[in-house]
């Protein structure tokens, strides 16, 4: 188990690292189009609730801690409900939802089976999700556009 968390972690270290880069270059050009500070704000607390439980749900992984990567993707269901309730003008950003809602519901059932090879499969599947839609989200306009 020890060792699966040190692979994880070595195999995981060059995305993180790769990250920073892309992050110093968006720094110097002009930034994108703003959202009404309202949306950007309420859209905001959104995603930071959603980062903080889905580094949780990795910190967890790489701990072998199924309890926290259960608890972490409950919390992410959750936070997807509500947020899909409020956000559910945009069909495209639903689609998106749907996605985030059922892969965070397979990570909770690996986590309850202790299968931290599914659990971790389906964490890079939230994580492909999360990027898909926030490309959709920064072509489109954001989630509240028709």
């Amino acid at each position: 188990m020890k060792r699966l968390a040190i692979v994880l972690l070595i195999a995981l270290l060059p995305v993180v690292g790769w990250g920073i880069g892309p992050q110093a270059a968006s720094e110097t050009r002009d930034p994108a189009p703003k959202l009404d500070q309202d949306d950007a704000k309420t859209m905001s607390v959104w995603m930071e609730k959603k980062l903080k439980h889905s580094q949780a749900i990795l910190r967890g992984l790489a701990m072998g801690d199924f309890e926290d990567v259960k608890y972490n993707a409950g919390r992410l269901k959750l936070l997807n409900r509500v947020e899909g309730f409020v956000r559910r003008r945009n069909p495209d950003y639903r689609v998106h939802l749907n996605t985030f809602s059922r892969v965070s519901a397979e990570i909770e059932r690996q986590a309850e089976k202790q299968n931290i090879e599914g659990a971790t499969l389906a964490f890079n599947q939230l994580t492909v999700s999360c990027v898909e839609c926030h490309k959709s989200l920064r072509n489109d306009g954001g989630p509240e556009s028709e």
